[in-house]
């Protein structure tokens, strides 16, 4: 999600030049993707390792809601492995209708992400093994939402077949959005209401601000339809929910994020859950500690690898 309200915070700006310098990474082939029956398209981006490897592609899920992909794009050069973006409906690349012609929200988002994984398959760039489609699905703050509500919907995406992952990476994702609020409240309470050291102490605590962050929120490239924390304000996974995952979860969380570990407690309901600090980092720790972020990724999913999927 992308960062909560908070006071303006002078000379936080995005740096226009530095934004562009973050252009898409070489080797990133985009794709249009057609969802809603056609009606919008999605931008995608597909990316294949220099060294070829039989790794199963990463599904990587971007925040906000309406902050595109361009911040974890760094997870390119992180893990040796596919990776496949996409831009949600009205910000970054993808078609951007206005809510009178198109519903944003989660449901939506979910049917979205739905389409989008079926369109992957049928372009070969989600594999097929043992007659199941097989990758690994990521979600970073907002994006892990938009996840977890695809695999476990009653009334969203198991009733139109989202295949199963092999596992579930949630980065830095509340399990509940008023505990969220209440807890950033008390921490911009703490530094007496300082937007500027709040950003720098739980958003991202690397300086200057990285150029993957910078390029997502560069002028006129988030959404400004359906953005933000706020308009997810009442979502909290259910106890039903969290109780029907059963495939295999790396919560990823940073020390200083403002997800702290009270939002995030709903999460140790789930059967399957590895749970991973990173220490020194806020909200963006696959930005500020990148090493030891990639390293824990990349070995849960290798060790997920083989792993088959419960259907119910």
């Amino acid at each position: 999600m992308s960062q909560p309200t908070v006071p303006p915070t002078p000379g936080l700006a995005a740096d226009q030049a530095a934004a562009a310098a973050t252009a898409m990474p070489p080797g990133l082939r985009s794709l249009r993707l057609p969802v809603r029956s056609g009606a919008c398209w999605l931008w995608a981006g597909h990316h294949r390792p220099a060294t070829p490897a039989d790794s199963l592609p990463l599904l990587v899920c971007h925040g906000g809601p309406g902050v595109p992909s361009d911040y974890l794009f760094p997870l390119i050069g992180a893990l040796q492995r596919p990776v496949i973006f996409f831009d949600q409906l009205g910000c970054g690349r993808s078609d951007r209708p206005s809510p009178a012609d198109q519903e944003y929200s989660i449901a939506a988002s979910v049917q979205d992400l739905v389409e989008v994984v079926e369109a992957l398959i049928a372009e070969g760039l989600i594999p097929s093994q043992e007659g199941q489609p097989a990758y690994h699905l990521y979600g970073q703050s907002f994006g892990g939402i938009l996840a977890f509500e695809a695999l476990t919907s009653v009334s969203g995406a198991n009733q139109v077949g989202l295949p199963l992952p092999r596992s579930l990476t949630l980065s830095n994702v509340p399990s509940s959005v008023p505990s969220l609020l209440e807890d950033v409240a008390a921490l911009l309470a703490e530094l007496d209401g300082d937007g500027a050291r709040f950003d720098v102490t739980h958003v991202c605590r690397t300086t200057p601000r990285p150029p993957a962050l910078l390029a997502a929120y560069a002028p006129g490239h988030p959404g400004s339809h359906w953005r933000g924390v706020d308009v997810i304000a009442d979502w909290f996974a259910t106890p039903q929910s969290l109780g029907s995952l059963m495939v295999p979860v790396l919560l990823l969380a940073g020390e200083h994020d403002f997800v702290t570990g009270r939002s995030m407690a709903g999460w140790q309901q789930l059967a399957q859950l590895r749970c991973v600090v990173i220490p020194g980092a806020a909200h963006h720790a696959l930005l500020e500690r990148p090493e030891a972020y990639s390293l824990c990724l990349e070995d849960f999913l290798q060790e997920h690898e083989d792993h088959l999927p419960e259907e119910d």
